[in-house]
């Protein structure tokens, strides 16, 4: 009876919530840029990542809504090029290929080669190494925003977390950034039932939305998922079995909830 009257109800309206916001985006809008850049003609977003493969399977949502906006140029800075199979050349190019796929060109995608940031979910990465590699991306394109993972990396991956070690660190101590307004996003973690119920916790997400002025949501609308699926493709040596059923029933292939960190 609580499945019926309670539980079903609630998968009913986050189904109708999420395509309410497909066709009425705007109702989950909020500006990410800095007010004092507003006015730039072409504002620029950075995305920090950990591996290939991270920007279709966590970011996807946001990515496909931002390279679609003729107004934002976007980076996409990978802290490693995946080499923890010894496949890091042929994850490098799938990468690249992947970009594609949601509106990049080659020159946008840096991929970071540092022994100290090895592809390795044992190795806890140097705070402030990242912090570095982050800001000296962040002045030379001259960013408005970062979004990357929050202290919990979605999947618990101990690189996903030391990125947003690294950016924390830098958005919280650079000096040279003192007199340059950047905001910075995280990407919010949610519980196993959550991550994997897809546009089911459609719902969820707008209450993350609504309940703090400063987080942000993103929703991919069927082009925007499509534009995630077709990008993860190119990365065909992670396809395996469960990444394909990933693709189906995660949330981060439909919805990215964001806090902010400064």
């Amino acid at each position: 009876m609580i499945v019926l009257h309670i539980i079903v109800p609630i998968l009913l309206a986050s189904a109708a919530f999420y395509v309410l916001l497909c066709f009425r985006p705007g109702i989950a809008e909020r500006e990410f840029i800095p007010k004092e850049k507003l006015g730039k003609k072409q504002k620029h977003v950075l995305f920090v990542t950990a591996h290939p493969d991270d920007e279709c399977m966590f970011f996807a949502p946001t990515l496909a809504y931002l390279s679609r906006r003729k107004d934002i140029a976007v980076t996409l800075l990978c802290l490693s090029k995946g080499d923890h199979d010894g496949a890091g050349e042929v994850r490098k190019k799938e990468l690249l290929k992947a970009s594609v796929g949601f509106g990049l060109t080659p020159d946008s995608v840096i991929i970071v080669y540092d022994a100290n940031l090895p592809d390795d979910p044992r190795r806890i990465w140097n705070a402030a190494l990242v912090a570095k590699v982050v800001e000296d991306v962040v002045m030379v394109g001259d960013v408005d925003a970062v979004f990357t993972f929050d202290q919990r990396g979605v999947s618990g991956h101990q690189n996903h977390i030391a990125a947003y070690m690294g950016v924390k660190h830098m958005a919280l101590t650079s000096q040279r950034l003192k007199f340059r307004s950047v905001n910075v996003y995280a990407l919010e973690t949610v519980g196993l039932a959550r991550k994997f119920s897809s546009i089911l916790d459609t719902i969820f997400g707008l209450g993350a939305f609504f309940a703090s002025r400063s987080s942000l949501l993103f929703v991919a609308d069927l082009q925007g998922y499509s534009m995630g699926i077709q990008a993860m493709l190119m990365h065909e040596s992670q396809l395996a079995w469960f990444r394909k059923l990933y693709l189906v029933f995660s949330r981060y292939m439909f919805l990215n909830n964001y806090s902010k960190i400064n």
